[in-house]
């Protein structure tokens, strides 16, 4: 093993572990290893912005954008209320959700097919009186197992496919994914149906209250008699109080005996079923300076794409501008300091915003937010036009006519032309840390190959796989894919695999695509953490899901996904 490949596993070691411990920013970390390398010399300085430029990066972008027309035609709100009008069971409820997730997922990006279901879902909860924690995770875990079926349905999908070309002339095809995609898909939505209600009853809401008892919020809170010390508030809301500002100073130290006054605003967390309680007998209030019947109430989901993400709620300069307050936050379980300011806000914090109604819903919607609290009201007619234009672009991609990012930059142009795309507010509200991964990551990928390193895993994997049998090497791949991506994302998982699967093809002689397909397969069978997708932390986030809760539910996904998709990847590659 020379330096350079020393340096270089060192150096991927150190992204991918600064990943796991999930408490820097991933773009921060992909965008931090991209110069490293490059300072040393392990990624040459004339190739470090070719990501910006790779195939993969344009197809993701164009994908995002057409999903911000598709979410504003409102034809996923009329589906919301047809569903709503025709009596179904809820095991019937669950799988056509966990269908139509899937099925959208397979033709666009996977964090796209989650937005535009989560209007849907939290519209069928309220209206059927159902706690979303029985839809929230099995539509997460849907919507990644639909992107396994088609070249589009993930970022993975075409780095993979970019890799293959590459190395042999010749990508995926939009639908040659399809055969293990859709078994997966399959066995997976069946488990999903069968299995996950009995760990998430699709409840009334008479038993939805008590299933929101472990939902853990912070806010800052007056406190009023009898409640008159810090030992007694903690009591009463089983929780910590984090802080104590009196007359703008913070009191220090705190003691149990520490005593309370009316006017102090004590930051505290605590479970939002007992901070509920104690609002309603009218021991504490929140601390708000606005009152009355002009300003209402919303609650927001903080989603990947949104602005505010890694920012703290002071720093947030339009909600004092538009006279919105934040009153709590529904965090995951992050230990707090200072006041309801320094709150950092990351994907899955749920905000309690107060102020005027019309300003709530343009901070919401500039920030990229998402409202769970009030029923989504359609803003304008149904238009059937964006899902046309976006079926001619699949076709043409279908066909071989033109590839993914060209079929897609026309979907794009075509729909900023008949005006259902704002282009400024799409740009806006995209997934830029995703994009900024993935750009990153490949000049990164590409060095393991240039040094050498992924030729030096593939013969220590070469070494116990008898030459030639595709269906070992595919599950090895299949298998090292899966155990790496729910510790970090499926888009680093799928850059650092591929040179490694093309290495192991050519020491095996293998078809290349059948070892490429098991690492998209694996990079995205992320089902046993919260932190490895996007889509999966917002659900943990929405859900009030205990981490352990990912590992219960998606650790027979998994199982049966796996084998399935391997069994799809042999049918169509096994005589290759």
């Amino acid at each position: 093993m020379t330096g350079e490949q020393v340096l270089l596993l060192v150096l991927f070691a150190a992204v991918l572990g600064t990943l796991l411990l999930d408490r820097v920013r991933i773009e921060t970390v992909a965008l931090a290893g991209l110069a490293a390398g490059c300072l040393a010399g392990l990624v040459p300085l004339a190739t470090v912005f070719s990501g910006l430029s790779h195939p993969a990066v344009i197809t993701v972008v164009a994908v995002l954008l057409i999903v911000h027309a598709l979410n504003a035609s409102n034809v996923m709100d009329a589906i919301a209320r047809r569903l709503v009008r025709v009596r179904l069971t809820r095991t019937v409820l669950l799988a056509l959700v966990c269908g139509l997730g899937a099925v959208l997922s397979s033709v666009m990006n996977n964090i796209g097919a989650l937005a535009l279901m989560l209007p849907v879902v939290f519209s069928l909860s309220r209206a059927l009186g159902l706690d979303p924690r029985g839809l929230l995770m099995p539509l997460s875990f849907a919507t990644l197992l639909g992107g396994l079926c088609t070249l589009i349905g993930t970022p993975a999908n075409l780095i993979v496919s970019q890799a293959r070309e590459e190395a042999t002339g010749q990508g995926f095809a939009l639908l040659d994914f399809l055969p293990s995609g859709l078994l997966a898909t399959l066995a997976g939505c069946a488990v999903l149906v069968l299995w996950v209600p009995r760990l998430f009853p699709l409840r009334s809401a008479e038993t939805q209250a008590a299933a929101q008892s472990g939902l853990v919020e912070v806010c800052e809170l007056h406190v009023l008699s009898p409640v008159a010390t810090c030992a007694a508030l903690e009591e009463l809301l089983d929780g910590r109080v984090i802080s104590i500002r009196r007359q703008d100073r913070f009191v220090f130290p705190l003691r149990g005996d520490t005593a309370l006054a009316e006017p102090d605003a004590v930051f505290a967390e605590a479970p939002a079923a007992r901070v509920a309680d104690a609002l309603q007998r009218g021991l504490v209030r929140r601390v708000s300076g606005q009152q009355g019947p002009s300003t209402s109430l919303a609650r927001a989901a903080v989603m990947p794409h949104s602005v505010v993400v890694g920012s703290r709620i002071a720093a947030i300069a339009d909600l004092d501008e538009a006279g919105i307050e934040v009153l709590s936050v529904t965090t995951q379980g992050r230990r707090q300091e200072g006041g309801i300011g320094d709150v950092q806000l990351i994907v899955g914090d749920v905000l309690l915003l107060r102020g005027p109604q019309a300003q709530l819903q343009r901070v919401i919607e500039d920030n990229g937010l998402l409202a769970v609290s009030a029923p989504p009201e359609p803003s304008g007619p149904v238009s059937l036009l964006p899902f046309a234009v976006f079926a001619a672009g699949l076709a043409l991609m279908a066909v071989g006519l033109l590839p993914p990012e060209a079929a897609l930059g026309l979907v794009v142009v075509a729909l900023v032309l008949t005006g259902h795309l704002d282009l400024r507010a799409a740009l806006r509200d995209l997934n830029w840390p995703i994009i900024l991964v993935i750009v990153a990551m490949l000049p990164l990928g590409a060095a393991l190959e240039a040094t050498g390193t992924a030729r030096l895993i593939a013969d220590t994997l070469a070494s116990g796989i008898t030459p030639g049998n595709v269906l070992t090497a595919a599950g090895v791949m299949l298998l090292i894919s899966v155990f790496i991506t729910p510790l970090v994302n499926n888009v680093s998982t799928a850059v650092v695999l591929s040179p490694v699967a093309l290495e192991l093809a050519g020491r095996l002689g293998v078809e290349p695509g059948a070892l490429l397909m098991a690492v998209a397969v694996g990079a995205s069978l992320d089902f046993l953490t919260p932190i490895g997708h996007h889509n999966n932390t917002l659900a943990y986030g929405l859900g009030n899901y205990r981490f352990v809760d990912f590992l219960k539910a998606g650790a027979p996904v998994t199982l049966a996904a796996a084998p399935a998709a391997l069994l799809g990847i042999w049918l169509a590659w096994g005589s290759s």
